[in-house]
């Protein structure tokens, strides 16, 4: 396990796998950027690619590269792990860094999504009403060997024939319920049915490939609803889910770019054919956590949506959403308005392909169509059209405005100079969101304590520790810090010719993670101070530390000396009040 640990941090750098989800800029040694884990306006968050960690300074939250993709992506050290290994080419065995992680109810929804596409499978293959469905599944262009790989099954019209299975396999009602394989009242009734009944069974696949939901496409005419999913639960959340991309992820990182598409078939057809870079969102419209899975794996989509209302704003969805993750987005429309799955079984890879690379920019597409919806001979249609571009172009780099600006121009029939205008008195809507999430940014303060900053001035600046050793001592510390400030005393005493600190042979590895974070501070504060400014702000904090200790110190007398009042103890009394005349003459 360790082994896996270390190779992948010999592979990946903090900077590799930071910058994947946040926009970092150099800013000494170190980089920094916006927090991606809370709101706000000016970036508190560093990058040490010295120290391989990452902290926010607003909002604390940080660490080394498996820590981050923990906390950015929701996960448990082994799918942390898991992640981290697939995107630097190391193959981890399923096993791996499972005793890192709890060891929980999300192994029982595991095993029921397994053993129910067990059950769908064999259903599809050795029943009567199976045989019909695949006989459908065949005229569809589906073969035997995509029929295993994607395990698609069928639920017969029976009401128990699953639940009691599972039961008999040690799966819980409640994780049967909560699954969405059965129905019932409540958890207490003994009312229980299988849910998904006549039913194509496609199951869906996390990005590790566990089955963590099933889609099921009705069978009878009548039949509603037409696509019954999965609940969210412990393992399912359909909008951090991408249909396929289990599947196409290493064609994904290896073509460079992924196939966005609308239904199961969409991406099971172009996959059989060879255009394994496909995937679907199934259910939901793409969502942030959609884009996040794509941007650690390419920074090139396709868009291949239905045209009509729901598939054009789909697709404007799409880039909206993958723009801001530097994500460029082309689209393509198949001819006759098919979609993939029946492009495919007519026309086959080759004509797709053709189109999929002759897809255009998205922005120059959305002109297009904008153009052929609206009547641009007329003021109004005109208008139309600008009001729904403007929103998009605005956010553009100045060369990019000025390449769209040209192409739209030349569209619409008007000078550019005019469109430029129109763009800078265009203000963004209140709910856009360039503007949305401008305006929910909640900035967190953090304020480090004066005994925080001078123990983290020391650990960045080997010289000055000589200071403060002649004004303060350990006792003017405690917790973490008293630890800290007696290491650096040992060493300083044991070999005063160093030039910088031994951290390594210093700190237990628990405490190298707050001296750490304590570094990285004096590092992004006070890199530009020069040795006399250092010195200074040394002296201050050294004065700032002594006052609040003598004040606390006077408060603790007081307090005494009221409880000396109270118990009528003369003697010590007198004594409390000589060493507060004595303090309180010093301050």
């Amino acid at each position: 396990m360790a082994d896996v640990v270390e190779d992948i941090k010999g592979r990946l750098g903090i900077y590799d796998v930071v910058s994947k989800y946040v926009q970092l800029k150099k800013a000494g040694q170190n980089y920094k950027g916006l927090c991606p884990f809370h709101g706000e306006k000016s970036p508190s968050f560093v990058v040490s690619p010295e120290k391989q960690i990452c902290h926010c300074f607003g909002c604390g939250k940080g660490g080394d590269i498996f820590t981050f993709v923990q906390e950015v992506e929701g996960v448990s050290f082994s799918e942390a792990l898991r992640i981290l290994a697939d995107s630097c080419g190391i193959k981890v065995e399923e096993s791996v860094g499972k005793g890192f992680a709890s060891k929980d109810v999300k192994d029982e929804y595991f095993k029921a999504h397994d053993l129910a596409a067990e059950y769908f499978k064999e259903q599809l293959f050795k029943t009567n009403d199976g045989k019909k469905v695949l006989e459908y599944l065949y005229k569809r262009g589906v073969n035997d060997a995509t029929i295993d790989e994607f395990k698609i099954g069928f639920a017969p019209d029976v009401y128990d024939g699953l639940y009691p299975l599972l039961l008999k396999k040690g799966i819980s009602k409640e994780v049967i319920i909560k699954s969405g394989l059965a129905s019932a009242k409540n958890l207490a009734s003994d009312d229980i049915y299988d849910k998904y009944r006549m039913r194509l069974i496609f199951p869906i696949f996390n990005y590790f490939g566990q089955i963590c939901g099933f889609g099921g496409r009705a069978l009878k005419q009548d039949q509603m609803p037409k696509y019954l999913n999965s609940p969210e639960n412990l393992v399912y959340n359909k909008s951090k889910v991408l249909y396929g991309l289990s599947h196409a992820k290493s064609t994904i990182k290896d073509d460079g770019r992924v196939l966005l598409v609308e239904g199961y078939f969409d991406v099971i057809l172009p996959y059989q054919n060879g255009v394994k870079n496909v995937v679907a969102t199934s259910g939901t419209a793409l969502t942030a956590d959609h884009v996040r899975l794509l941007s650690r794996l390419t920074t090139r989509a396709v868009t291949c949506f239905d045209m009509d209302n729901a598939g054009f704003e789909a697709t404007v969805r799409a880039y909206s959403l993958m723009s801001e993750k530097d994500i460029s987005v082309k689209s393509m429309v198949l001819s006759d308005g098919k979609d993939p799955a029946d492009f495919f079984k007519e026309h086959g890879k080759e004509d797709f392909l053709k189109i999929m690379n002759g897809a255009e920019n998205f922005l120059s597409f959305y002109m297009t169509k904008l153009i052929e919806k609206n009547d641009i001979s007329d003021v109004a249609g005109r208008r139309l059209v600008l009001s729904e571009l403007m929103p998009l172009l605005k956010p553009l780099s100045a060369a990019d405005k000025d390449y769209y600006l040209g192409e739209l121009a030349v569209k619409v029939g008007v000078n550019k100079d005019y469109l430029y205008d129109e763009l800078s008195n265009f203000k963004l809507p209140e709910n856009h969101p360039a503007r949305s999430s401008g305006s929910q940014v909640s900035e967190v303060g953090f304020k480090m304590t004066p005994r925080e900053l001078l123990i983290a001035v020391c650990l960045y600046n080997f010289s000055v520790f000589g200071t403060v050793s002649k004004r303060l001592n350990e006792d003017y510390f405690s917790d973490d810090l008293k630890s800290i400030y007696k290491a650096l005393e040992g060493q300083y005493n044991s070999s005063r010719s160093l030039e910088k600190w031994d951290f390594d042979s210093m700190f237990s590895e628990d405490l190298k993670k707050r001296v750490n974070v304590l570094y990285l501070y004096a590092e992004d504060s006070y890199g530009g101070f020069n040795s006399v400014t250092l010195e200074t702000e040394v002296i201050q904090l050294i004065a700032l530390i002594d006052r609040e200790s003598k004040e606390s110190r006077i408060s603790d007398l007081r307090r005494q000396i009221q409880v000396a009042e109270n118990n009528k103890d003369t003697e010590k009394l007198q004594g409390l009040l000589l060493q507060l005349i004595e303090m309180t003459s010093k301050k």
